[in-house]
């Protein structure tokens, strides 16, 4: 029986820390797709099939919470799990991202096996819910 490959649209806007997450789910279940600001990670999740997003929160363009908005808002993509990546570890930032929509968040730097086990756990409850129209938030 062969593993499922879920599409993971990854979204940072520091290129060292897209690279950091590609080696790290290099030989996983992810199918890897990347962008480095808001703009292009809404294009490229309008335009491509995901499963979910791995989104950081500060990024100088359009914020991580906004991006996460606008998935939301959008009914194709309302439904694609999020989970924020942050280097900030507070109450403040973390209500805000739950209020956009956010399934999870990560603090970085993050470790590869939290990072599985969090995309993999996510995947899984989302899985669990896909027969219902239960908004997965």
């Amino acid at each position: 029986m062969t593993e499922k490959r879920y599409t993971v649209l990854v979204v940072d806007d520091e290129a060292e820390a897209l690279s950091m997450v590609e080696l790290m789910l290099r030989s996983s279940p992810f199918k890897i797709i990347t962008a480095q600001n808001g703009e292009e990670a809404l294009i490229k999740a309008q335009s491509t099939p995901i499963d979910i997003v791995l989104l950081d929160i500060m990024m100088p363009d359009i914020s991580g919470i906004t991006v996460c908005g606008h998935l939301r808002a959008t009914p194709a993509l309302r439904h694609v799990p999020v989970v924020m990546l942050t280097a900030l570890d507070d109450y403040g930032t973390r209500r805000k991202a739950i209020q956009a929509g956010a399934n999870d968040l990560l603090t970085k730097p993050v470790a590869r096996e939290e990072l599985l086990a969090k995309l993999n756990g996510v995947m899984a409850e989302y899985n669990a819910h896909a027969q219902t129209d239960w908004a997965y938030l």
